[in-house]
């Protein structure tokens, strides 16, 4: 199964870890006011999931990169001004190519990651504190 294929399924999957929130809710640290609640059942596999997707992503930025080396298909002006829109399109220095808008995409679903997963250590540190313990004289 390829990559493309693996991701429809594991998109669709993950979905319902966060019941109806917004991406930018979720790594501007509104999670709690958003009104979503998390399954930590599941947020181990949407770890590795958004983890995934983000080497995924990054993997299509790289070849983002390799739209710059292609040949023009001809040599006359249009060819040749067609491979250089497509190279500027693809990578260029700025902040408007695919290039970087697929690394930036990548870097959000990393940081989505982390925020899971220190929400997840919180979580079970809270759960360990709220685990009733042995005491003298009591009967668990």
């Amino acid at each position: 199964m390829s990559s493309e294929n693996q991701w429809s399924g594991a998109t669709s999957d993950t979905g319902n870890v966060l019941d109806g929130s917004a991406l930018g809710a979720l790594l501007g640290g509104n999670g709690a006011t958003a009104g979503f609640s998390i399954n930590y059942e599941r947020v181990p596999q949407t770890i590795a999931d958004l983890e995934e997707a983000a080497r995924f992503v990054r993997g299509r930025a790289k070849k983002a990169q390799g739209l710059t080396r292609i040949p023009a298909p001809g040599a006359d002006g249009v060819s040749l001004n067609a491979d250089a829109q497509i190279g500027k399109w693809a990578s260029d220095t700025g902040t408007n190519n695919l290039e970087a808008t697929l690394v930036a995409g990548a870097t959000q679903l990393e940081d989505l990651a982390q925020k899971l997963r220190e929400d997840l250590k919180t979580y079970l540190q809270v759960e360990e504190l709220n685990i009733p313990q042995a005491s003298p004289g009591l009967t668990l």
